[in-house]
Order: C-alpha cells, then sequence, then structure tokens
C-alpha cells in the first residue's frame, strides 16, 4: 500500500507526491525544473510556474506518483478514453485510462489514471512496481503479439485483480501494447504476468504455479 502523499501548495494548484509510487521516470524534472527541482529543498515548488503548465507536466507522470488539485477553476485531469497497458521493454507494465486495481479478496489498492504495475515479481511493493527489475536483471522486450477481439469497442473502466501468488487479472476493455508501438492486443479480458516467468510475456502462462511466486 502507498504513503500517505506529501502536499506542495501554491495560490493556484497543489502537488501530492506518493514516494512508494515514484520510479523516478524524471518526468517532472525533465519537463518542469523550475517546478521540480530534487537539489532545492522543497524539491515541488508549485509556485514556480503556472497551474496549467504545471499540469500538463503531472499527467505525464506514469507511475501516478504525482497528482494535482487546482484551485484556480482550471480543469481537472480525466481518464484517458482508452484503457492502454503499455508494456516496457525490462520494465513495468504502465497503465493508463479509467482504473482500478484491487487485491485477490476485492479490496480497493488504488483507482487512479495513472500506474505503473511491476511484472518482474521482485518489487517490494506489489503489484506496483519499484524499479526492482533493474537489480534482478529483469529482460524482456516487450513484444506483443497484435490482435483484436471481435466487437472490441474500446474504454470504459477496467478492473485489474491482482490474484494471490498469480496473475494480474484485467476485466474491461483494454489494449496492450508493445514497447516499440508495433503490436497491439486489444481484448475486454485477458490476464498479464506479474511473476516475471512467463514464456509467453506480457501475458500469463501459468509458470507462477510452477516457479514459486509469492504475492
Amino acid at each position: 500500500m502507498s504513503s500517505q502523499p506529501k502536499r506542495y501548495t501554491s495560490d493556484a494548484i497543489d502537488v501530492t507526491f506518493d514516494t512508494q509510487r515514484c520510479i523516478h521516470a524524471a518526468e517532472c524534472v525533465r519537463g518542469l525544473p523550475a517546478v521540480f527541482d530534487t537539489s532545492q529543498r522543497p524539491w515541488i515548488q508549485p509556485a514556480n510556474a503556472g497551474a496549467d503548465a504545471i499540469v500538463a507536466v503531472v499527467e505525464r507522470c506514469p507511475s501516478g506518483a504525482l497528482h494535482y488539485e487546482r484551485k484556480d477553476g482550471g480543469a481537472t485531469e480525466t481518464p484517458d478514453a482508452r484503457n492502454v497497458v503499455t508494456v516496457r521493454a525490462a520494465g513495468p507494465l504502465y497503465v493508463r485510462g479509467d482504473v482500478t486495481i484491487q487485491s485477490a479478496s476485492g479490496e480497493i489498492t488504488a483507482s487512479d489514471m495513472r500506474l505503473a504495475l511491476c511484472r518482474c515479481g521482485q518489487s517490494q511493493n506489489k503489484p506496483f512496481c519499484d524499479n526492482s527489475h533493474k537489480a534482478a536483471g529483469f529482460s524482456d522486450a516487450g513484444d506483443v503479439k497484435p490482435r483484436q477481439a471481435d466487437e472490441f469497442v474500446p474504454g470504459g473502466p477496467l478492473t485489474i485483480t491482482a490474484n494471490a501468488n498469480g496473475s494480474l487479472m484485467c476485466e474491461g476493455n483494454i489494449e496492450v501494447v508493445s514497447a516499440d508501438g508495433t503490436g497491439t492486443f486489444a481484448a475486454s479480458k485477458t490476464w498479464l504476468c506479474r511473476c516475471g516467468g512467463s514464456a509467453n510475456k506480457p501475458f500469463c502462462d501459468g509458470t507462477h504455479k510452477r516457479n514459486g511466486f509469492q504475492a
């Protein structure tokens, strides 16, 4: 579970930061260093830029560690029209859309529009990525064989269940996109590997039953 996010305030906008969800993708520091500067304290200073500029950068955060609350009457973030899971080469699953993450018992872990989920099996913050794939030497090109289910309609709510000691069960219209963007698998239900051992990555093939995966 994530810790209570830290809040950084200005007259026009507040920015919240969840340290346990951050995987240092650095979209923020590259995109708006006047506000996001790790050499400064506090490292987030929302008074240093306009609300629109901050919003544009925060919405690029792939893990959902950064969010915002506008005080100036401006538009708030809404889910992407399509639920898209982008497979990162040798890395996590980047999920964007109208997404709810729940445990096998049905407890809601997160309701968000941007998430980074572990697929190497090593994260200490499952089901979220914590960059353990780097130390573990996880290797996968992130290929996806294209497929579209009959009468597939994109969008709508997506529920991802972290099955006990098993896969990520995705229920709802979902598009799984390869790391290089050339392949898309579209379906209304699928199972994604999170043990790191599947021979059919990013999809589950039951390997978790044989390799002792625990989560």
